[in-house]
């Protein structure tokens, strides 16, 4: 299986990813309004962010599916030290920093945006290292 598949389809990296995701926005978000904030991302945020990044085929996967390809992704490569958290959240920052935070429908798209721009970074970073999905770097590549 693709290492990168594999990774996305991992349940596992998928709950980590949940809290990285959740607090690498709440960190952005709190730099941008200027005060403390605990943020919640809707699978639907991660969802539009995975279709925009163009990253991986996602036909017939529900938001919540495409929500736990992000977070896996995301966890994955934090935790392989590829991203860090505060890179993270300074690359979420750039866009939440013109976000209307007035507008549900601003945040969400902002967001997902914001998401997008952070999920191709992580995968080129997969690709670049070459890492298999089990924590370890594919022959050949």
């Amino acid at each position: 299986m693709n290492g990168l598949k594999a990774i996305a389809r991992s349940k596992d990296w998928a709950r980590l990813g949940d809290s990285f995701v959740n607090l690498a926005y709440s960190m952005a978000k709190t730099k941008a309004v200027g005060r403390p904030v605990g943020e919640r991302v809707p699978d639907r945020v991660l969802s539009k962010a995975l279709d925009l990044s163009k990253t991986i085929d996602v036909s017939r996967m529900t938001a919540g599916e495409k929500g736990d390809v992000v977070e896996a992704i995301l966890a994955y490569a934090w935790s392989n030290h590829l991203i860090s958290l505060e890179e993270a959240a300074e690359t979420l920052f750039v866009r939440v920093a013109a976000i209307n935070f007035e507008s549900r429908s601003c945040e969400a798209e902002g967001a997902a945006r914001a998401f997008s721009d952070l999920l191709r970074l992580a995968v080129k970073r997969i690709r670049e290292e070459g890492y298999d999905g089990e924590g370890t770097r594919e022959e050949g590549d």
